[in-house]
């Protein structure tokens, strides 16, 4: 994902009721995988009964690969979770096919939209299916024919599950997952895009030379954000521990990622650790150092030529913030190659972040 010199531009922040029911439906059909969330789990043991038989009969749709048209409307921060199911009754079919496609086969292998557009990746998929699972096929076969019945089902098991149960589970989280967002609007303002975003989600890498975004994923996409192609990030409690991408057209882009106040604490530092840190870069040569080595390793003798430096001036430097425990270094052949510290170097920024951030969290995180 490529950023431009003005990306905050095109970034924005939201958070969605409907979503947010997905996944945490999502944490009841895979409890084992989501332990930050056992207490909802437990919680939901006292649904009534045929409540949970129906939702347990279309756990598939959120399983795994979780649906984009549960999306609809989730830009929308002044959306309700009745607006946003009624929006979902008014995607195209073929869209609602290629999307409950996608929960059933194999998604390494298949997209759902292949499916609905191409005959023979559609006869070879049900061709495997019925060999190894006859059920799923005889569903595939009734998504790709009419995706209402199924679609509907699942609309309704959602709205007997806000109404019952988490209703009010959102009252409880929706203000901490907005003083999130305040949050990072905050820091985003006072740092910029990519450094706020490694904060946000510590799965993805950062190239700021490149202004580059990177979130490994089974499937390739290059794509760069701009005015015309937005990206919205979605503070969640329940997608926890996952990040989630949605990029295929056509969806908006988005990335759902878990809340900082309500997810792990990110690791920071001491007081001796900052105050190590921050006087080994109280100089202007050891901070050009630092931004010369933000994207790649180098030697001595190379960043003796970028800064226009003696190298036993540049030795000099290195060894202090060495010394701090900013640098790292591995030796190639002749040279020794000097690279930060990015895992101390991020402690560092999450504990001046928590000062930034010292306001007191809505109660209910």
């Amino acid at each position: 994902m490529r950023f431009t010199a003005t990306a905050e531009e095109q970034l924005a922040f939201t958070t969605s009721p409907l979503l947010e029911a997905v996944h945490s439906w999502h944490v009841i059909a895979g409890p084992g995988h989501h332990a930050l969330h056992l207490p909802w789990v437990r919680r939901c043991r006292e649904l009534p009964t045929a409540l949970r038989r129906l939702m347990r009969e279309h756990s598939f749709v959120v399983a795994d690969y979780i649906p984009a048209f549960f999306e609809s409307r989730a830009d929308d921060l002044d959306a309700s979770f009745e607006e946003q199911l009624t929006a979902i009754r008014s995607v195209p079919p073929e869209h609602l096919a290629a999307e409950l496609a996608q929960t059933i086969v194999d998604t390494t292998r298949y997209h759902g939209r292949d499916l609905v557009r191409d005959a023979a990746t559609r006869d070879r998929a049900l061709a495997e299916l019925d060999e190894t699972a006859p059920d799923r096929a005889e569903t595939l076969r009734g998504v790709l024919t009419d995706p209402t019945p199924v679609t509907e089902a699942a609309l309704t098991a959602l709205q007997d599950y806000w109404d019952a149960a988490f209703g009010a589970e959102w009252e409880r989280i929706e203000p901490s997952l907005h003083h999130a967002l305040a949050q990072a609007g905050r820091r985003i303002a006072h740092g910029g895009v990519l450094p706020i975003l490694r904060t946000l989600i510590p799965q993805i890498r950062i190239d700021p030379r490149q202004r580059l975004l990177r979130l490994d994923r089974p499937h390739d996409h290059d794509i760069t954000v701009t005015e015309a192609q937005p990206v919205t990030f979605t503070a969640s409690h329940y997608v926890w521990p996952h990040v989630r991408v949605t990029c295929d057209e056509p969806w908006p882009l988005r990335v759902t990622f878990p809340s900082v106040p309500l997810g792990p604490a990110p690791a920071t530092a001491s007081r001796e650790e900052i105050l190590t840190a921050l006087r080994a870069l109280a100089a202007a040569p050891r901070l050009q150092i630092a931004e010369s080595l933000s994207g790649q390793s180098r030697s001595t003798q190379e960043l003796a030529t970028l800064l226009g430096l003696s190298e036993s001036v540049v030795s000099r430097h290195l060894k202090q913030m060495t010394q701090a425990g900013l640098m790292t270094t591995r030796r190639e052949g002749y040279y020794v190659l000097y690279s930060l510290d990015h895992r101390r170097l991020n402690r560092i920024a999450n504990a001046l972040i928590r000062l930034a951030d010292s306001d007191a969290a809505p109660t209910g995180s």
